[in-house]
């Protein structure tokens, strides 16, 4: 028989500290949702499949935080103090909060499923401007919010895991009306779950079944600590930030003390370090050597390109050697295609084809190595967190498939990494060269550097690196700030400068950064500087936020129901200015979508101002070849129209090329009351599979253009229904 394939899988938790070390205030509450959707049970589920051995990554950022909310230390988060505060002594401005973050979980798979919590995101509507917040609050009663209170936190509960508890399945199943004492019980239940966190994966090692590694403390981008131009390596023009950050000593810091901090958690030394973000290079690897790590793994991109080979199983699926002055280390690979349909894509899928999927990959790597003299070790590493909230009943039915299957199937032995390393050690190898500096996101350092918010965060970090410099590290009056400084360097606050990724909360981020950044000062003694009072982040144009489901509206000019055009893709006009000639706006938001037969608009206007629009016109125009124009039916009443939401008579017509009138035309739905609804027939498009649809909008009077948007070129929109699985709520 055929040596299996070895599989290791490498589970990453991590959260940025966020917890105010001036005040011990902590403003978000990622690391207790988490720590009862996420960290618990990946853990725990295990014991049902005790083959399967696998490696957990615990950040100590992410420990200090889970041990803040539990005794002695007992701290709290801004979502909790209001979720434990009874819903009628609300005030106006904390219940604005719950409405604005209370929805923060995914959709489909975490909002949807409770018909309670999904009438109440109905009810507030997917996207609020600031000067809808008072009309929307008079909707909402006191045991709304309480139900609100109940229902963010219980969602945030693994399914798996609130169904082993009488209580809280009781309370899932009862949906709504909830009480005070109720909603006490779910927050008891969740520190609970907390509290069973770390001695869950102590106990998961001592018995053998995995192996718990960890990353630099607060999670920085260790070659960017020991020199910013460590991103040079991958993108030699990469613009850098006017003030070069390069403080080896801080690397170290950072890596040596997480290292003593796994030990006192666990009672045992960590063998190896997955490096925050997958980040290496030769200076970082020397300091990995320095403090006796055993193994560090990265993304198969640095393989590659310290090889400068294409993609070659026989290079990827085994451990290298890195042998270095002083010492050496052994480094595995992550295999991308393998970690990132896990990560990305199977999550909507169905469970059995998607493990069904995963196991015929395997099987294709080991049928490569069937002869082989060496066995292969594939090495799975992803976020073991993120991913689930987008796989249905938080990935359950997926993972006890995927592990029931690799645990019956002989061609396949799921191992730990030191496992596999002291059965087939690599201290004999030959060396790999000098390793290329970079990430496991596209081989290279540009998602935390480069972009001018980005450089500007890193100056202000250099700006007070520099600062704290003549004093001591270990001086008990400033060790506090150093420990500020240290959170500053993590790397999730890079991760939301720029461009090049979305949350909800960015703005939040941004504010913790600089926080963090003040006390550094403010705990050294020293004045901050007044630049840290402003946002680094640049208020930009809203991009268009695509449909988020199917939509079946009534075309009748108004809001029929909060359902009608909930799940619609969306674009507020009005940080889209384009006026041509107007001092007022006509058109302010556009909603969109589809589903089998139509492509549905909706145009929020100021009834108003289009009344005084002489001989008005709105032409959508669709996919380049075709428009709808809407304007006042022949023999309309000039003038305001009577009341706020009657319907005014309006013709709509569409028009193809080359031609008049047609049946798609006559299929045209439209309507004019206190909004424009309008439904267009999918076959009246020619768009190909997978083609966007390029829309623009524009307000005439007569010939002249008043208003258009964009200004120039096309809004590029999702037409079809599997253009729905790479929208996602952005938690």
């Amino acid at each position: 028989m055929a040596q299996p394939l070895y599989v290791a899988f490498v589970w990453h938790m991590h959260q940025p500290y966020y917890r105010d070390l001036a005040t011990g205030g902590c403003a978000l509450p990622w690391v207790r949702l988490h720590a009862v959707k996420d960290y618990l049970d990946m853990v725990e589920r295990l014991s049902r499949f005790p083959a399967i051995h696998q490696t957990f990554n615990l950040v100590p950022s992410l420990l200090d935080q889970l041990e803040e909310y539990l005794p002695p230390a007992s701290r709290s988060d801004a979502f909790l103090d209001l979720s434990r505060k009874p819903a009628a002594s609300l005030s106006g401005e904390e219940q604005r909060f719950l409405l604005r973050w209370f929805f923060l979980a995914h959709i489909e798979r975490m909002i949807r499923p409770s018909p309670r919590y999904h009438d109440l995101l109905a009810k507030r509507g997917l996207e609020v401007r600031g000067e809808d917040w008072p009309r929307i609050q008079k909707r909402f009663h006191a045991q709304d919010y309480l139900d609100l209170q109940v229902w963010f936190n219980l969602s945030w509960i693994d399914p798996w895991l609130r169904r082993q508890e009488p209580g809280l399945a009781a309370l899932e199943q009862k949906g709504a009306h909830f009480t005070e004492e109720e909603k006490g019980r779910v927050l008891d239940h969740q520190l609970a779950l907390m509290a069973r966190v770390i001695p869950a994966y102590r106990e998961a090692a001592r018995r053998g079944q995995v192996e718990l590694t960890t990353s630099p403390y607060y999670h920085p981008i260790l070659p960017l600590l020991c020199d910013s131009r460590a991103a040079l390596s991958a993108l030699p023009h990469l613009p850098l930030p006017a003030r070069l950050f390069r403080h080896p000593d801080d690397a170290r810091w950072q890596l040596g003390e997480a290292l003593r901090r796994h030990q006192a958690a666990f009672g045992a030394p960590a063998a190896g370090v997955w490096p925050s973000e997958g980040s290496v290079s030769e200076e970082t690897i020397q300091l990995a050597i320095e403090a006796g790590v055993r193994w560090v793994a990265t993304d198969e991109a640095i393989l590659w390109r310290t090889l400068k080979s294409a993609r070659a199983p026989s290079q990827l699926y085994r451990p290298h050697l890195l042998r270095r002055k002083g010492g050496q280390t052994a480094i595995v690979f992550r295999d991308r295609e393998l970690s990132d349909v896990i990560g990305f894509v199977y999550s909507q899928w169905d469970p059995a084809t998607a493990v069904g999927d995963f196991l015929n990959r395997l099987g294709a790597i080991h049928q490569q190595f069937r002869s082989a003299s060496q066995p292969a070790l594939v090495t799975v590493i992803l976020d073991g967190e993120n991913a689930w909230e987008f796989y249905p009943n938080d990935g359950h039915e997926f993972l006890e498939r995927l592990y029931g299957a690799l645990a019956a199937d002989e061609r396949f032995r799921c191992v730990t990494v030191s496992e596999f390393l002291a059965s087939h050690p690599v201290e004999q190898a030959e060396s790999l060269p000098d390793l290329a500096s970079g990430s496991w996101i596209d081989g290279n350092f540009a998602t935390w550097i480069g972009h001018p918010e980005k450089n500007a965060a890193w100056a202000l970090l250099a700006q007070a690196r520099e600062t704290l410099a003549p004093l001591r590290r270990d001086d008990p009056a400033t060790v506090q700030a150093w420990r500020s400084l240290g959170i500053a360097e993590g790397s999730d606050w890079m991760w939301w400068f720029g461009d090049t990724h979305f949350s909800a909360q960015a703005e939040e981020f941004d504010q913790l950064f600089r926080t963090h950044l003040a006390n550094v000062y403010r705990l050294a003694g020293l004045e901050p500087p007044a630049e840290l009072q402003q946002p680094i982040r640049r208020r930009a144009a809203e991009a268009p936020h695509g449909p988020t489901g199917m939509l079946h509206p009534t075309i009748d000019g108004r809001e029929t129901s909060y359902y009608e055009w909930l799940y619609a893709g969306r674009i507020d006009l009005t940080q889209q200015y384009a006026a041509i000639q107007r001092s007022e706006q006509c058109l302010h938001r556009l909603a969109y979508g589809f589903d089998e037969t139509h492509h549905y608009f909706r145009l929020d206007l100021d009834r108003a101002v289009l009344s005084r629009v002489t001989a008005w016109a709105i032409e959508l125009t669709l996919a380049e070849e075709v428009e709808v124009r809407i304007a006042p039916a022949p023999g309309a009443p000039p003038g305001e129209w009577k009341g706020t939401s009657g319907v005014f008579p309006i013709h709509a017509e569409l028009r193809p090329a080359e031609s008049e009138t047609t049946a798609a035309s006559r299929e045209l739905r439209c309507a004019l009351g206190r909004l424009l609804e309008l439904a267009v027939p999918r076959h009246s498009l020619p768009l190909k599979p997978g083609e966007k649809l390029r829309l623009i909008v524009t307000l005439r009077a007569g010939k002249d253009v008043l208003e258009r948007y964009p200004a120039e070129g096309a809004f590029e929109l999702s037409a079809s229904p599997a253009d729905l699985e790479a929208q996602a709520w952005p938690v």
